[in-house]
């Protein structure tokens, strides 16, 4: 077993764990009846992310300068994307059924994600490679600030299509062709 092997093993479970509690908090806000249009968006989102992530994790797989740093940070820029899916939807005992969702926590989770995931890339040096990454991130940063500051219903909204149409642009066409 290489080294990605056994890497791979731990962030393959983390990643199911983030995607399995992405889909039963789906399922339990449509049964209870709190499914919005703007946190569907949000959970489109976050699927695709979870998804294009466990799809990017191949890349190491011919890496050869593995550190316990190296493994660190790998394990948790796959924590991040957990973190992600609990805050898009917590357990119950935080977020009790008839409250109003509180997408603070949210935007926050996002906003780690995209730390961990820069840092994930320079490791890996490719920050600049495309040259377009940094500045794809960095949109979504100041998005999930305004967002998260602006709390208007329709702004949340419009980010919140603007999140997944742009990340399915970029998995199936933008990294592909440019």
């Amino acid at each position: 077993m290489t080294e990605f092997d056994f890497l791979s093993v731990l962030v393959s479970i983390i990643f199911g764990l983030a995607l399995t509690h992405l889909l039963s908090g789906q399922f339990r806000f449509v049964y209870q009846r709190r499914m919005t249009e703007t946190h569907l968006l949000y959970t489109g989102w976050v699927f695709m992310v979870l998804v294009l992530n466990w799809w990017m994790l191949f890349t190491w797989h011919d890496y050869q300068g593995w550190t316990f740093e190296a493994f660190l940070l790998i394990v948790l820029w796959a924590t991040s994307f957990y973190v992600l899916s609990i805050a898009l939807y917590p357990p119950e005992e935080i977020a009790p059924e008839g409250e109003p969702f509180n997408y603070f926590w949210f935007f926050c989770a996002v906003l780690g994600t995209l730390v961990a995931d820069t840092a994930w890339t320079a490791m890996r040096g490719k920050l600049f490679t495309p040259w377009y990454y940094l500045p794809f991130v960095l949109h979504y940063a100041v998005l999930a600030i305004l967002a998260a500051r602006i709390k208007t219903r329709q702004f949340r909204r419009l980010v919140a299509w603007w999140f997944l149409l742009s990340v399915v642009a970029w998995s199936l066409g933008v990294r592909r062709f440019l």
